[in-house]
């Protein structure tokens, strides 16, 4: 019951960031294009495709959270099945 009360947490706030980090990574790349096209500034263009970059990385972690956590659920009623 715990894990699955985990679980459903994680999943809403993948769910969320995921909203979240789509919205912020259009910006982003609104932003990247006007810096670049604008100012050509090379500097600024570098540091908002890191902070995009860092947005997907953020997203893959909790991902990859949400899976294990997924996974063990099932593992844990299949040992108690069988």
């Amino acid at each position: 019951m715990i894990l699955f009360v985990i679980g459903l947490a994680v999943k809403m706030t993948v769910q969320t960031y995921a909203v979240v980090r789509g919205i912020l990574g259009f910006i982003f790349t609104l932003l990247i294009i006007a810096t670049a096209y604008c100012y050509h500034d090379w500097v600024q263009v570098a540091f908002l495709f890191s902070l995009s970059v860092i947005l997907y990385l953020i997203l893959f972690a909790g991902v990859f959270v949400d899976t294990v956590l997924d996974m063990t659920r099932e593992r844990i009623i299949d040992f108690i099945i069988s």
